[in-house]
């Protein structure tokens, strides 16, 4: 049976960098968007100030393409 992964286990590592990086300055947002990540499942539960603090140094339009498709149910 397959376990669920949190969505920061899912968060592509490139992005978890990007995230991290953009942070430097602000290390309490970064710990902010690990933890929530790591407390929630889909990515339609994550709150709209932490999708854009995702979004932004990533570059991305849509949220779910953060995330790797490969562990999706």
């Amino acid at each position: 049976m397959k376990t669920r992964l949190t969505l920061y286990e899912r968060l592509k590592p490139e992005y978890k960098q990007m995230i991290k990086e953009s942070n430097n300055e602000y290390p309490s947002i970064y710990e902010n968007i690990v933890k929530e990540l790591s407390e929630a499942y889909f990515w339609i539960d994550i709150r709209y100030g932490t999708a854009h603090d995702i979004m932004s140094p990533c570059e991305l339009s849509f949220l779910g393409d953060a995330f790797n498709k490969e562990y999706y149910e």
